[in-house]
């Protein structure tokens, strides 16, 4: 391959999507492209290239070492990308970026993304706005929304952005031999933290477990108090990966058994039409993707 050969953007944007899903339908979702559309763009990189990207003998699409190295290539030129569009016209970035969001989502693990946005792009305003899980009509005025299950918009993109699964957790002191989890039916056994939409319930139902009550019982509105409680060693609640992440990386709270429930309808982001998208927003969701992707956990 000659140093000098041009590779079209649209490949190099199919390919960073599925090398980041490794599944080529939530690559083609997220850019709004057939399965076929975005298959063939990854093909005509692969031969212009001269080389595999992706190992499709296993499970989705795995990517091979050449295409490890290509891909960690390709999201670095895509961000110099992004970076310069904003250096041609530093005045997109002045202004309000308003954001809807649930409680839980605000509190979890948005505030990494907001971080990391702010160090990036201090000028930029950021408003947030409060929304319930669920709710279907949404404010008036919003430029992103980050929404529990599918809301009812209409001339908007909305986009699955993720699936939950959820699973117990706890501080790592109310682990003890005196009453061991080894299976579901042990939680029974301790203090159980209930959020508003009974988790829990489903939860216990899925593994064949009428019973949805532990020893003691603690409620709470909104999942982020409920893992905050956890974290208190108050007891055991239930919750995903994704807000307890780096909980778990520090130790302050610790997985309990390996089963988990797909619960809600998943994590939905809801932004402007394409030709509308203003650069502040769009800068926020390649913000929002590299966030999931550093976690391998988005999803379609």
């Amino acid at each position: 391959m000659s140093l000098d050969r041009r590779f079209p953007l649209n490949s190099l944007r199919a390919f960073e999507a599925v090398g980041r899903h490794s599944h080529v339908r939530r690559a083609a979702e997220e850019l709004s492209l057939t399965h076929a559309a975005l298959s063939r763009q990854v093909r005509l990189l692969e031969e212009a290239l001269g080389c595999s990207l992706f190992d499709r003998a296993h499970n989705g699409m795995q990517l091979t070492t050449a295409g490890r190295r290509f891909f960690i290539a390709t999201q670095a030129a895509l961000d110099v990308l992004a970076e310069g569009v904003v250096h041609l016209d530093p005045d997109a970035l002045a202004g309000e970026l308003v954001i809807a969001t649930t409680p839980t989502i605000s509190t979890n693990w948005l505030p990494a993304v907001i971080k990391a946005y702010c160090q990036r792009y201090p000028e930029v305003e950021l408003r947030f706005i409060t929304i319930e899980p669920h709710q279907r009509t949404l404010p008036s005025r919003f430029d992103l929304a980050l929404c529990l299950g599918i809301p009812d918009v209409r001339g908007k993109q909305v986009a699955k952005l993720y699936q939950e699964y959820y699973f117990p957790i706890c501080a790592p002191a109310l682990v003890s031999s005196e009453h061991p989890i080894q299976e579901p039916e042990d939680l029974l056994a301790h203090t159980l933290l209930h959020e508003r939409y009974q988790h829990w319930e489903e939860w216990f139902a899925t593994h064949g477990i009428e019973q949805s009550r532990g020893v003691g019982n603690i409620h709470f509105d909104y999942g982020f108090q409920s893992i905050e409680a956890a974290r208190q060693g108050l007891g055991i609640a239930l919750a995903d990966r994704l807000e307890v992440a780096a909980d778990l990386r520090r130790g302050t709270l610790v997985r309990l058994l390996d089963q988990v429930i797909a619960v809600d309808e998943g994590v939905y982001l809801v932004s402007e039409l394409e030709q509308s998208q203003t650069v502040r927003a769009q800068l926020f969701i390649d913000e929002l993707k590299r966030h999931l992707g550093d976690l391998g956990t988005q999803s379609g």
